[in-house]
């Protein structure tokens, strides 16, 4: 007489989780552990040159944001067009916390971070509630972005509207100010680093198991017993929550913010593209993305100075590229490798 064993959901979800780095063998751990190491050493070791180490910076910045976005768009499904609305409170709330009430910025990063979830929640919540998916989605966010990006305008008591803000110089590391750009390298470094650890573990929780199950199939998933709005809901905060944690960052980095700067469309489109050229279902995706876009987007954007738009131009065609020659990004194409796919979490 045989007995069938009956799992319990913990059970079911770890025989369905992919394999982790662990799986994929030492010399993955080894590779992985002397790029960290290097990274670590570049600003302290070489004498990189500023407009480099930017670059730079600016690669670690986008490649926290890809990720992040990955974790909407590539676990969950949800295409969002409106991320650098995140992006914008992060930067201005923390910046007028410091500016009108002389509130450090580390207070006001942890301030924008709940500012962003309340509106992810917000906003989030009526958007899925009655079904709104796939272009009808991205339109609704979208409208969120714009909205948030005339608000900031329009308010020029408050935000200085297209004048933007200039943030006053000390040089004191608790008003996240420093007299060296390394110590930037290393905050960017810290904020990637923290957001690609947390997109791989989503990946093989229970939580980033039924992100994926919606994302296939939501009809599937909701009869399974996957709630479908706590599974969006739960994607889009933390999108949103990691987005404006880089907008303060960014806003101290550059000294200066407007809406032009730190919330327009084209950081949202930028990020989407950096995603999705990397491969926006694997933790890496973002990091491979921001490694090629944004020093081609650099050189772009000094190469075609008095040609406003062709930088633009110039994405539109990669975004065409990639549909029609690698709808899965360049690390889709390691995907049906057993190793490689340990290596990617795809």
């Amino acid at each position: 007489m045989s007995t069938t064993k009956v799992l319990s959901e913990n059970e079911r979800a770890e025989i369905l989780r992919p394999p982790g780095l662990r799986s994929a063998g030492l010399p993955v751990f080894i590779v992985s552990s002397v790029i960290l190491v290097l990274l670590l050493a570049v600003p302290v070791l070489t004498d990189i040159r500023f407009y480099y180490l930017q670059v730079t910076i600016l690669i670690f910045f986008y490649a926290t944001l890809g990720t992040a976005w990955g974790i909407v768009g590539g676990y969950c499904g949800q295409h969002s067009i409106g991320q650098a609305a995140f992006v914008g409170i992060g930067a201005y709330t923390s910046t007028l916390l410091y500016m009108k009430k002389d509130i450090s910025p580390w207070i006001g990063l942890l301030a924008g971070m709940l500012l962003a979830a309340l509106i992810a929640l917000i906003i989030g919540f009526p958007l899925f509630k009655y079904g709104l998916r796939g272009d009808y989605f991205a339109l609704g966010t979208v409208a969120l972005g714009l909205i948030i990006y005339e608000l900031t305008n329009s308010f020029a008591t408050l935000t200085g509207g297209s004048q933007g803000i200039p943030l006053k110089y000390e040089d004191n590391p608790w008003n996240f100010q420093f007299p060296d750009r390394k110590y930037y390298y290393y905050i960017a470094f810290i904020l990637w680093l923290a957001t690609v650890v947390i997109s791989y573990r989503l990946r093989r929780s229970r939580r980033g198991f039924e992100m994926l199950a919606v994302r296939d199939d939501e009809i599937a998933a909701a009869r399974g017993g996957i709630s479908i709005m706590r599974a969006k809901l739960t994607a889009f905060i933390i999108g949103a929550v990691i987005s404006a944690a880089a907008g303060t960052f960014f806003a101290q980095f550059l000294l200066f913010i407007d809406p032009g700067t730190v919330m327009s469309l084209e950081i949202s489109v930028q990020v989407i593209l950096v995603a999705v050229l990397g491969g926006m279902n694997s933790y890496l995706g973002g990091t491979v993305g921001a490694i090629i876009l944004i020093p081609v987007s650099q050189f772009l954007s000094s190469k075609f100075t008095q040609s406003p738009g062709a930088d633009v131009a110039v994405y539109g065609v990669i975004l065409i590229v990639l549909v029609i020659f690698m709808p899965n990004g360049i690390l889709g194409l390691l995907r049906k490798s057993p190793r490689w796919r340990k290596v990617i979490g795809w």
